[in-house]
């Protein structure tokens, strides 16, 4: 929170004016009001141009720049709570992302490890099918070889 400090005042209850130059320190017939340090250095030079409603100082003069460095600080707070919570973010983002990248690499190595298994299977089974494919081959001799032996049976 901001740091506030006291600034004492005398005010007219008919209209709410400031009568006199504000204090720093408690005096009888004066009200306690709480603003910021930089707040009470413009208050106190610039009284006359301030009045107090419900407890809060007011512009008199339009012309005056809008002091309220309260409603700043705590603009300036909220800032800095979202920045510390993007950065919480932007850092947990960037752990996700390494964590992913790791997967990846494991995902992508498990995959390599299957395409090298699948290949070795496929080595292993065209290993085996070679000598049924001779055997095939040599059936399919002897049945084209028997044909033409019936086919000249017929002939005679």
């Amino acid at each position: 929170m901001a740091k506030t400090v006291p600034v004492y005042v005398s005010v007219n209850a008919d209209n709410n004016t400031i009568t006199e130059q504000p204090a720093v320190e408690a005096a009888d017939g004066l009200i306690e009001m709480w603003v910021t340090p930089v707040m009470q250095e413009y208050i106190i030079r610039n009284w006359n141009k301030y009045l107090v409603v419900d407890g809060i100082f007011k512009r008199t003069v339009d012309t005056l720049p809008d002091l309220s460095t309260d409603y700043l600080i705590h603009q300036n707070e909220v800032l800095q709570g979202q920045l510390q919570a993007s950065a919480s973010d932007l850092k947990q983002a960037k752990q996700d992302a390494a964590n992913a990248l790791a997967e990846n690499k494991e995902l992508k190595s498990a995959n390599e490890l299957t395409q090298q298994g699948l290949m070795e299977a496929v080595d292993y089974l065209s290993s085996q099918l070679t000598p049924a494919s001779t055997t095939t081959g040599t059936d399919s001799t002897a049945t084209s070889s028997a044909a033409p032996a019936s086919s000249a049976a017929s002939e005679s």
